[in-house]
């Protein structure tokens, strides 16, 4: 099964300024196509420590996605960043150019902003790395990029929610979704139990029978119960949902036996 990491770029991230939702929104559309992510790390609007943090994962899995620092501001640095980890060079992309030139003059003519300039801090968002498959943005100005080197997988894309799913559903899943070679099924069920320390035993009975991961999802002694989630991975969803039910059937079992003692 192949393996990915998440960074999110943003010092709006790092300081708890704002919440992230790129990677929870990347991570389940991961699971679901039967990749398996590993991390998920979040790092500041600085080059070089994008640059560390980016080489250290790359060497850990077989995909890592970037998302943020894409703008036209001096600290969006990733394209860069990623580029200089990469040993690649930037390159003008004169198709993204036209597309940011074309996007600040529909605004321009909305009355949106004041000026249509293609100024420099707008030119910027049109280098992309060397070598790169361009990844079109729908919704906004930059583009992102994927890499494909030595069989790593490289995707960087924007920040902005609304811009980075638009990206990541038009112009990743068709590239990323085939990689995964098993589909990845989640069913959550809800447990007559309170106590993880005891359920957490039969847990691990329940997958040393069955090729499933066991999760529970507790939220304190309040509850009377625990939910627990099932996820299997599968080429079949029917025969995953098999092994999960299968699963969930044992477990209730053991629980219940537990129970009667």
């Amino acid at each position: 099964m192949r393996t990915s990491a998440i960074i999110v770029v943003g010092k709006e991230i790092v300081t708890g300024q704002t919440q992230d939702s790129n990677s929870f929104f990347i991570g389940s559309h991961l699971t679901q196509w039967g990749i398996n992510n590993k991390y998920i790390a979040a790092v500041d609007d600085n080059g070089k420590e994008i640059v560390d943090v980016f080489r250290y994962y790359l060497d850990k899995v077989d995909i890592v996605i970037v998302s943020g620092g894409l703008g036209p501001t001096f600290d969006d640095m990733t394209m860069e960043a990623v580029a200089v980890a990469l040993n690649r060079r930037l390159y003008l992309d004169n198709e993204a150019f036209e597309h940011i030139k074309n996007f600040y003059e529909k605004l321009y003519k909305e009355g949106k902003i004041e000026s249509n300039e293609m100024n420099e801090k707008r030119m910027k968002m049109a280098y992309l790395i060397e070598g790169c498959k361009p990844l079109k943005n729908s919704v906004g100005a930059a583009w992102g990029a994927y890499i494909n080197m030595n069989n790593k997988h490289v995707f960087v894309l924007p920040g902005l929610p609304k811009e980075m799913k638009a990206m990541f559903l038009n112009e990743v899943e068709p590239i990323l979704k085939p990689l995964g070679e098993e589909l990845g099924i989640v069913k959550v069920y809800e447990f007559d139990i309170n106590d993880e320390s005891v359920l957490g035993g039969c847990i691990d009975e329940v997958m040393k029978k069955y090729d499933v991961y066991i999760k529970s999802l507790p939220v304190g002694f309040d509850s009377k119960t625990i939910k627990v989630r099932f996820t299997a991975y599968n080429k079949d969803i029917k025969e995953g949902l098999r092994i999960i039910e299968q699963a969930k059937e044992y477990l209730d079992k053991l629980l219940n036996s537990k129970n009667t003692l």
